[in-house]
């Protein structure tokens, strides 16, 4: 007899328990992107094969902003829930699922307009099994011809954690766009001629997210490192 009750198993369907390392979490969308150094910033740092990733997205308009507009392509579906919207394509309560070559911007219907706003919250679920690809890409801003892609891979990786690796869909996106943006020559469309401007990384506060998220990584392993050191002067009981 025990005072634990059995679980009743009828047709194989049964989720089974969480891993010890993989506990149920749990966060607030408004509580998390309040604090957020990133326009997409994922809600739980899990990343690994099969995973759900949620990620929170925040935008608000003034008089100086300027996101840009890129497309992204993802081998793995997103689906986007609007927590809140005022002034935006979506509104607040619609669900979203896009094609996996989208476009993106800020989904302000007047990104200048500083009483406009977005939070969304974008879920991806990783790959169980094979690879999983993404790739950022601008039009050129005259002819609409692509004049710039960069594609990576998001395979994701064994027991993957934001912990020991940052997003990639943030990270490497940031990365992806430093070339671009320093050689005119990748900016030169080759269609019409039209020198387009560099994409303004720094609105989306990816650089951002990539600079404190491989950061906190580093500071993981000094602090891990350090626990493992006897402090205690030579000679000292």
């Amino acid at each position: 007899m025990t005072d634990r009750p059995e679980r009743i198993r009828t047709n194989g369907m049964d989720i089974p328990p969480p891993r010890r390392d993989r506990p149920p979490l749990r966060n607030n969308i408004f509580d998390a992107m309040h604090k957020g150094n990133t326009a997409l910033m994922p809600l739980f740092p899990h990343l690994y094969p099969g995973a759900m990733v949620p990620a929170g997205a925040v935008f608000r308009g003034g008089p100086d902003k300027e996101y840009g507009h890129f497309f992204h392509r993802n081998t793995v579906d997103e689906v986007v829930v609007t927590f809140g919207a005022s002034g935006a394509l979506l509104k607040t309560g619609q669900v979203f699922v896009g094609t996996q070559v989208h476009g993106v911007d800020c989904f302000l219907k007047n990104e200048k307009d500083p009483e406009s706003f977005a939070i969304f919250c974008i879920t991806q679920r990783q790959c169980e099994a094979g690879p999983q690809s993404e790739a950022v890409s601008v039009a050129c801003k005259n002819c609409r011809e692509e004049v710039y892609r960069f594609d990576f891979d998001a395979t994701p990786v064994p027991d993957g954690s934001e912990r020991e690796i940052p997003f990639p869909s943030v990270v490497v996106s940031a990365e992806g766009f430093f070339p671009f943006n320093a050689d005119a020559a990748l900016r030169t469309c080759k269609a019409c001629g039209h020198l387009n401007p560099p994409f303004p990384i720094a609105a989306w506060g990816w650089d951002r997210y990539r600079e404190q998220a491989l950061t906190i990584i580093d500071g993981r392993k000094t602090f891990g490192e350090t626990a493992t050191v006897d402090l205690r002067p030579a000679g000292a009981e």
